[in-house]
């Protein structure tokens, strides 16, 4: 990351008030509504300085940022990146997610219904296995419609985030930067450390929030961004990828200007 927007952020970080991880109870959002924007890594400093007073930033022991760890699993044949790809809705991803300042880990199945809603469930991962486990392939029969079929890694990645929730504790906000992928098979990586990932993770509201109408005040649109598709593309030659092509091109272009 270029050492001026790195200490801009930084700036703009320092302005929020923290929040601790023990008061974010009712802004988990295990059941919701999601919506992605890609932004420029410079664009983000103004954001976050137009929304520090509306909202709380996650702090844990001291800290602001926070960086993750993924492991990504799928079917041999790429079944679950193949339904993102042809725009299935009800469908999954199964992960291995490290919080680096904690070090805990979770095991955790993504289903997105056909109402557009993310529900999500985990189980801790404590036995520190790069395959998936007996006990983790029985959490996926109870979660899932997948019965006793194998799964495989399949991308890793990693990035830093932070994590803003509203005053009245309702919404949460994801802010991922330093985007990392390796392809689980080929070793092949990619680097996006030019752009950031917000998502916005709210319960039943239908109305913009304080943050949605910064980002339209300044003319970013929701993009939809998966973590996992979009690392595929990057690192797998193999997968088809019309339907992302024209994503890619976007962001491409939003690097460039």
């Amino acid at each position: 990351m270029n050492t001026s927007i790195r200490n801009r952020i930084i700036d703009a970080i320092k302005a929020f008030d923290p929040i601790l991880l023990d008061d974010m109870g009712s802004v988990r959002l295990m059941s919701r509504m999601d919506t992605k924007y890609v932004l420029k890594l410079d664009r983000l400093q103004g954001i976050l300085s137009d929304v520090s007073s509306s909202y709380f930033m996650l702090e844990i022991e001291g800290e602001k940022e926070q960086v993750y760890e993924t492991q990504y699993f799928d079917l041999s044949d790429y079944s679950m990146y193949v339904c993102h790809h042809n725009g299935k809705l009800n469908r999954n991803k199964l992960r291995v997610r490290k919080y680096a300042s904690t070090q805990e880990k979770f095991f955790e199945v993504k289903f997105k219904n056909n109402k557009g809603r993310t529900i999500k469930k985990r189980t801790r991962d404590e036995e520190n296995n790069p395959l998936i486990t007996e006990n983790q392939y029985k959490f996926i029969s109870k979660t899932t419609s997948f019965n006793d079929i194998e799964m495989k890694p399949s991308l890793k990645n990693s990035f830093t985030r932070l994590t803003l929730v509203n005053k009245d504790l309702s919404e949460r906000i994801t802010v991922d930067y330093n985007l990392w992928f390796q392809d689980s098979e080929s070793g092949n990586e990619s680097s996006k450390d030019k752009i950031c990932i917000v998502e916005v993770k709210r319960g039943r509201s239908a109305e913009k929030s304080h943050f949605m109408k910064v980002l339209d005040k300044n003319r970013i649109r929701s993009m939809g961004f998966s973590k996992y598709c979009m690392g595929l593309v990057f690192t797998n030659t193999e997968l088809k990828k019309n339907k992302f092509k024209q994503r890619v091109r976007k962001i491409d272009k939003m690097i460039k200007n």
